[in-house]
């Protein structure tokens, strides 16, 4: 451990922890007569799901549990407005296994605009922007709450397009939670969990295996899609509650995964075979200490820490001898106050003071400074009208030690006229500030030899690639040798959404607006490498929207079928694309004829990897007496833009498309006694495939779960 890390750990047992129990804490929805969550992730103020003034999607334990699915990807994908996407650079490297994995997209927003939090904090280690949601382990989670809209304003950079927080379980009695799983193709689980409450305490401990065999879904190229890998993963909770009025609680997590690498290379002589090994560690720790001051006034002291590593190598299967290896260690420490002041008629003031220290030791990072910042956040909510309008307005203060402070506000409005009507308005300002990869990354692709360069590094690379005879006679470098650092992106969100309730169900439409401004992009350089391929950097170069409309239904049958529809109408362009369309300086090749003429907007399809349609309806049919259920899911995403081949660097053209799909998941279940059940899955009914744009999906998948569960009627 470093010195860092053991202070931390030392402070824990110091002086305890805590973590936010109202966040898992149910209650009965009085209106409604069915039980809803408290939410926490939308306002960091607990309260009931329907009081949300931003939109909002909870994904329950129970929910998670009926899907069958072990991919918290998998669950993501089936909420309305999600989509799982792949990174395109990932797939051009042919004949390597995609390093970048699935990414999260938000209201057509990139993965890097979204916010991943585990127990309100948020987690590192991103690759291309995509965090890997593969290194959480779904089997303790509580709840899952998807907050969508800008919210910098209390959680800060990458927050722009929403947060997702996956928050883990709470004991509420001695129980004990088994899981083995085993499904097609070749791939085997098992979890367990414990929890006990005490007189003055209560502990959680989790563990987890997942092994899979990895699939092939090109036979064509050498190697497997997804070659074989394992995880490990387990964490502890403890909670301690001293006195009435004050609490502890100390969680740490691990998790482990190693991936099988085996692949073709292309080498100047022959083909050739090269193997090796992928090591991921996920280490966290949380701690909190929340106080009560005076009758309801509280305050929270917090502290977090997230140490990531990525070790990879592989060597030439035939001599042993080295081919390529890499490092990546990310270490995240953040320290926070909060306080939380009520008033009369259930209004609340929320003030929170922090910092946070982010270093990186990689091996393709030209040089890794730490970066430092501070950070301040106040928000106000009021009840008004009998609590028939809430009014939360806040803004939060960051200065990084690289770039000038920022500030982002938000405000929301909901209003309840009546126990049936709901209409709720936000907006807000988020920003995402340069990481480490826009800034000091320096990676040249060994198979296919381009170059990628942070802003901050580009400088002295092409000193030394000119130096070293790796840039073409001519290459004129002087307009790059200049120091432009690069500005936080910014952008502004508004939405809006009326929801209807029935007894027999809910009704809600929504429309969003999205604008980015100063966004930070690659850019490829007007020379290229002395072997002809090119350089790429980072510049802050143009403004980007993604606007539109959100349809939401649940219809409860009666008897015991309930159905779920949802829908998303999206387009996401580039507002300088369109400037270029409308001053007749883009053109555009006929993919038959060959002619050159003018683009339009409408030729023009908008930004790569969006889907205009997405929707989702499930059915679900459920016999609580008989302890058994039947769940059928249908996902759908339409064609979307994947990459440029026709030269003009925007989607207009169809075989720029990738084809759009339909996801069908079944799962059903029988409970045996009081303590065992059985549950049956089929993932992918229709068996599609896509090795090019869907990588991650392996095909039909049917597989077998056992679940034991024994639970005290009372805590101790």
């Amino acid at each position: 451990m470093t010195g860092t890390v053991r202070f931390f750990v030392l402070w824990v047992v110091a002086f305890g922890t805590v973590n936010a129990t109202a966040q898992q804490q149910m209650l009965k929805d009085t209106i409604q007569g069915s039980s809803e969550p408290l939410v926490i992730t939308a306002t960091r103020i607990t309260s009931k799901f329907s009081r949300a003034p931003v939109p909002l999607i909870v994904i329950t334990d129970r929910e998670i549990r009926r899907t069958g699915l072990l991919r918290l990807q998998d669950i993501l994908q089936e909420q309305t407005g999600v989509a799982i996407t792949n990174a395109p650079l990932g797939n051009a490297l042919n004949g390597f296994p995609n390093p970048f994995g699935q990414g999260v997209q938000l209201m057509g927003l990139d993965p890097a605009y979204t916010l991943i939090l585990l127990d309100g904090e948020p987690l590192v280690g991103r690759n291309a922007g995509i965090l890997n949601t593969g290194r959480i382990a779904i089997g303790n989670i509580r709840q899952v709450e998807i907050v969508k809209g800008p919210s910098s304003s209390l959680y800060g950079s990458e927050a722009m397009a929403g947060v997702i927080n996956i928050i883990t379980q709470q004991p509420e009695a001695t129980s004990l939670n088994v899981q083995l799983f085993r499904s097609s193709p070749n791939i085997s689980s098992s979890s367990v969990s414990f929890g006990n409450k005490f007189k003055h305490s209560s502990l959680q401990v989790f563990g987890h295996q997942y092994h899979s065999g990895g699939f092939d879904l090109d036979p064509q190229l050498w190697g497997k899609t997804q070659d074989p890998f394992r995880i490990l993963a387990g964490s502890t909770k403890w909670v301690y509650n001293p006195t009435a009025r004050s609490q502890f609680t100390f969680s740490v997590r691990q998790n482990n995964q190693v991936q099988n690498n085996r692949y073709q290379v292309e080498l100047a002589s022959s083909p050739e075979i090269v193997a090796g090994k992928t090591i991921d560690n996920d280490f966290t720790a949380f701690s909190q200490w929340r106080l009560l001051l005076g009758k309801k006034s509280k305050f929270f002291l917090r502290s977090f820490l997230n140490q990531y590593s990525n070790e990879s190598w592989v060597n030439k299967e035939k001599t042993g001898e080295p081919f390529d290896a890499i490092h990546f260690r990310q270490q995240f420490f953040k320290q926070e106050m909060e306080y939380q002041l009520p008033f009369s008629k259930g209004s609340q003031l929320l003030a929170l003071a922090g910092w946070a220290s982010d270093r990186v030791d990689a091996s393709r990072y030209a040089q890794q400074p730490p970066l430092n910042s501070f950070f301040v956040s106040v928000q106000q909510e009021w009840k008004l009208l009998h609590d028939r309008i809430s009014l939360n307005a806040g803004g939060r203060l960051d200065k990084r030690n690289d770039f000038a402070a920022r500030v982002s506000p938000r405000i929301a409005l909901s209003w309840q006229p009546d126990a049936r009507w709901k209409v709720t308005a936000s907006a807000g300002g988020g920003f995402k500030a340069p990481d480490f990869r826009h800034m000091y990354l320096n990676f040249s692709n060994a198979q296919i030899g381009y170059s990628l360069i942070g802003a901050t590094a580009l400088s002295d690379e092409l000193i030394h690639l000119q130096q070293n005879g790796l840039l073409p006679t001519g290459a004129n470098i002087t307009p790059f040798l200049q120091n432009n650092p690069l500005k936080p992106e910014y952008g502004m969100g508004w939405h809006f959404r009326v929801r209807y309730a029935h007894q027999k169900g809910t009704l809600a439409i929504g429309i969003f607006n999205n604008r980015i401004n100063q966004m930070i992009d690659l850019f490829t350089l007007p020379f290229s490498r002395s072997n002809g391929l090119p350089i790429y950097s980072y510049r802050n170069a143009g403004n980007i929207f993604s606007r539109g409309a959100e349809v939401e239904a649940q219809l409860r049958f009666s008897g015991n079928f309930s159905m779920n529809v949802g829908y998303q109408y999206l387009l996401a362009k580039d507002i300088g694309v369109l400037e270029s369309i409308d001053a007749q300086k883009l053109f555009r090749r006929d993919p038959e004829t060959f002619a050159t003429t003018l683009l339009t907007r409408a030729q023009y399809v908008g930004l790569p990897n969006r889907s205009r349609h997405m929707g989702q309806l499930k059915l679900l049919y459920e016999d609580s007496d008989a302890g058994r259920f039947a769940y059928i899911r249908f996902i759908y995403r339409s064609a979307f833009g994947w990459a440029d081949i026709n030269g003009n660097n925007v989607i207009d053209d169809h075989r720029e498309m990738a084809e759009g799909f339909l996801l069908v998941n079944l799962s059903a279940s029988q409970q045996i006694n009081r303590w065992l059940s059985l549950q049956g899955n089929v993932e992918n009914l229709l068996n599609y495939t896509n090795p090019k744009y869907a990588p991650h999906l392996p095909g039909r998948q049917v597989s077998l779960s056992i679940f034991l569960q024994l639970k005290s009627t009372s805590s101790k």
